[in-house]
């Protein structure tokens, strides 16, 4: 009867430790999947690296793959429309051209958690950028935007409301 008492003293708290450590394993990779499911917008590097595109060659690219092998490192991207759209970290971003000194982004959100962030739009130029910021568009909503400039009535419309970049309101005061 001791002997069992020993090996029931022994394993009793073995078992609560394995239990336990599968328990704590199963809610962090719990928080990890959710976690990766979180969209993260990088149209800020984005914006950067259309610049960069701009100084190297002139003008802005036609589509997004034509970064590839001038800004960016050559590897596999998940490009829709011929490039001209990509999908990155939960976030379907749609870029256009406007001229050779002007593009237009959308950056929308995607997945499971999209209602957790924003949709952005995003006018750049080589000198500054204009960005608005709005709730997540449903899918129904992402058919219907328009590729160029849209209007700003239509911005509103659809709850997107203009950023002010405070960096370039205090560096022009000064």
């Amino acid at each position: 009867m001791l002997n069992r008492l020993k090996i029931s003293l022994i394993l009793a708290p073995l078992a609560l430790t394995i239990l336990i450590g599968v328990y704590v394993y199963s809610l962090w990779s719990q928080e990890r999947k959710r976690s990766s499911e979180i969209p993260v917008d990088a149209t800020a590097s984005m914006n950067r690296d259309l610049v960069k595109f701009h100084q190297k060659r002139g003008s802005f690219p036609a589509m997004l793959k034509d970064l590839e092998g001038v800004v960016w490192e050559k590897k596999d991207r998940n490009y829709v429309s011929d490039g001209h759209s990509m999908i990155h970290r939960n976030y379907f971003y749609l870029y256009s051209r406007v001229d050779q000194n002007r593009f237009t982004l959308w950056a929308i959100p995607i997945g499971k958690e999209r209602e957790e962030a924003s949709t952005l739009f995003l006018v750049g130029t080589p000198m500054k950028k204009r960005t608005w910021k709005g709730a997540a568009l449903t899918v129904e909503d992402v058919g219907k935007l328009p590729r160029l400039l849209p209007v700003e009535q239509d911005l509103a419309l659809r709850g997107m409301v203009e950023q002010v970049d405070h960096k370039a309101v205090y560096s022009n005061s000064k």
